[in-house]
């Protein structure tokens, strides 16, 4: 069974497109300061919660499903944050993260994700089933939040770097 179509079904593909956006914008690589980090993975966050409250018939199992991708995703996401190399200008608050296609990867899923429970509202017929699909975006929201934890605590830990330019600001 599923919920029929609402106005959470298009805020959570809404929420989708605006953590692939801003995951988009981290992932060509550059300066952004320090708590941009945190977007992307707290949009990820609220779409996994949304998705997991969708759930007409839950059970303790899907419950567990749910759990499941979030650490499974968040292991797989800190090891990846960790292993990412970032400077750090410690007087601006700012990082260079590297160039990735990772994050954006995780960000298309994560809108997949939503779209397939748009769909399956819409018809009201599931795709997936939603137990599955939050799962899935429970997985997301893990690899983009320990993802971006481990990357934060390089940077606060990395040497001082000049990252702003005074000179070229004006």
């Amino acid at each position: 069974m599923i919920a029929p179509i609402s106005l959470s079904n298009v805020l959570t593909v809404a929420a989708a497109i605006a953590c692939l956006w801003s995951i988009g914008t981290q992932s060509s690589g550059g300066v952004v300061k320090l708590w941009r980090l945190a977007i992307p993975p707290s949009l990820a966050a609220v779409i996994a919660l949304m998705l997991l409250a969708g759930i007409v018939e839950a059970t303790l199992i899907h419950d567990a499903e749910w759990a499941l991708g979030l650490v499974l995703g968040g292991i797989v996401g800190r090891t990846r944050g960790w292993l990412m190399s970032v400077t750090s200008d410690q007087k601006w608050r700012l990082v260079r993260v590297p160039r990735t296609i990772d994050g954006l990867t995780v960000g298309f899923a994560l809108l997949v994700v939503a779209m397939t429970d748009f769909a399956g509202a819409l018809l009201d017929d599931p795709v997936i089933e939603p137990q599955h699909l939050a799962a899935a975006a429970a997985f997301c929201a893990g690899y983009l939040g320990l993802r971006a934890l481990g990357m934060t605590m390089r940077a606060v830990r990395a040497p001082h770097v000049e990252l702003y330019d005074t000179e070229s600001a004006r």
